[in-house]
């Protein structure tokens, strides 16, 4: 029997809609901090990012002590508040089921554990589908080519392909020579995907069992 190659998946906007939540929930924490209004564009153009270089990036002169205090402020609305607002993405729950008869599958995500399992939750995913589940401080952030490595190590066995809605996640399975799959139901359009050069682009996971019968 032949050996079953890895599959490793980004989380958000690949296998469940959470752009409107972590939207929201990262503008409370700002508001809870007292740190200048910013708009859904300029948060957005940070997705990809950990939560604490979103935070960063969006505020340059920000203390270093207060930087933790608005990342886990963010990390906690997140979950209890604005978890309403994280949505399934049609078909993606039945095509994970449908691979994992084919692949063993991974889950890489720069959110922490905590919120992951509460994002798979209301997206329909059982946890227990995937051989490992790597957050942001269990893994080097993207587009480090190391997460492939610590998937490969922690599941015992060859990364295939490397699958996200963003330039990060192409950026990283390129970098650790598997092949790469965007996805449009994330936040990156087309042609930035494109920029990229991934192996292929699809609409949605929800296609990629059928794409995989035809052998990238």
């Amino acid at each position: 029997m032949v050996a079953k190659t890895i599959i490793c998946f980004d989380l958000d906007g690949t296998l469940a809609d959470t752009t409107a939540a972590h939207i929201a929930s990262f503008q409370k924490a700002f508001e809870k901090n007292h740190l200048a209004y910013k708009t859904s564009s300029e948060i957005v153009a940070k997705f990809g990012l950990t939560a604490e270089d979103i935070v960063k990036d969006l505020f340059p002169k920000i203390s270093k002590r207060k930087l933790p205090k608005v990342v886990e402020d963010k990390i906690e609305i997140f979950v209890q508040s604005d978890f309403n607002l994280t949505k399934p993405i049609l078909g993606v729950a039945d095509a994970l089921q449908e691979l994992k008869k084919t692949h063993k599958l991974a889950l890489v995500s720069n959110a922490i554990h905590e919120e992951i399992i509460a994002i798979l939750k209301k997206a329909g995913i059982k946890p227990t589908i995937f051989d490992v589940i790597l957050g942001s401080h269990e893994m080097d952030h993207k587009p480090e080519p190391q997460i492939v490595k610590n998937v490969e190590k922690a599941v015992g066995g060859k990364v295939e392909y490397f699958v996200g809605d963003t330039i990060y996640d192409v950026k990283t399975g390129k970098a650790a020579k598997v092949k790469t799959i965007a996805v449009l139901s994330g936040i990156h359009d087309i042609k930035k995907l494109g920029s990229e050069n991934p192996t292929i682009i699809i609409k949605s996971v929800a296609l990629l069992p059928e794409m995989l019968k035809g052998e990238l």
